[in-house]
């Protein structure tokens, strides 16, 4: 048996990033969502947000810890193996995109918008193919689009934003009536126009591709 040690990590615990079976991520933050950050009044310590390469073992830290700066969990695009990353930076007040390329270890913030665009940072987020930071409201059932364009879609109730892919959104829907199911339903990513809906469900696997599981 080939046991790795990991020194410093007594109290963070790593997770698989989605669709992908090369990295996993850990953090350390004493706070969970960027919204509760405030409550350290100017205290919080800052994410430490760490990069685990499987099966080397490969610890890195691209993204420097700050004080009053959250960061959230790596979202991955299989397209050029590259990790988006959303920072909440409570001392100037603004959200930041960064990437980072782990073939050249480069990190780049390719975005940057004030707080007050955004809200209550509630279910913010990035999607993938490509990047984009949306906002999710559950309680409407509605999606913005907040970069790299500005649009905002009403969705069916308790429909949520999956990714997007060649002009179109990828979304999936729940209902209970009374037995769950679940439907896939296909957007027009200009209008929101529904192009498609079907049973089932979808997945996207670590090499890239989509699984569509219906009837």
């Amino acid at each position: 048996m080939n046991i790795k040690t990991f020194k410093g990590f007594e109290d963070i615990y790593p997770e698989k990033v989605d669709e992908t079976d090369s990295w996993y991520y850990a953090q350390w933050t004493p706070c969970s969502e960027a919204y509760e950050v405030p409550d350290f009044k100017n205290k919080y310590p800052g994410t430490r947000l760490y990069f685990i390469e499987y099966p080397s073992g490969k610890v890195f830290e691209p993204i420097k810890q700050g004080k009053n700066v959250f960061l959230e969990r790596p979202v991955y695009e299989h397209k050029d193996n590259s990790f988006g990353i959303i920072r909440y930076d409570f001392n100037e007040e603004v959200i930041q995109v960064l990437i980072f390329k782990p073939d050249c270890y480069s990190v780049k913030i390719i975005t940057e918008m004030a707080f007050s665009k955004v809200g209550d940072m509630i279910n913010v987020r990035l999607v993938t193919s490509p990047f984009a930071l949306v906002k999710h409201d559950v309680q409407s059932d509605t999606v913005d689009f907040l970069w790299p364009k500005e649009m905002h879609i009403q969705f069916e109730e308790n429909e949520g934003l999956y990714f997007q892919n060649d002009g179109k959104l990828y979304t999936s829907k729940w209902i209970e009536d009374p037995n769950y199911r679940e439907e896939i339903i296909i957007r027009d990513a200009e209008t929101g126009e529904i192009l498609e809906r079907n049973p089932g469900y979808l997945r996207r696997m670590p090499d890239g591709s989509v699984w569509k599981m219906t009837r």
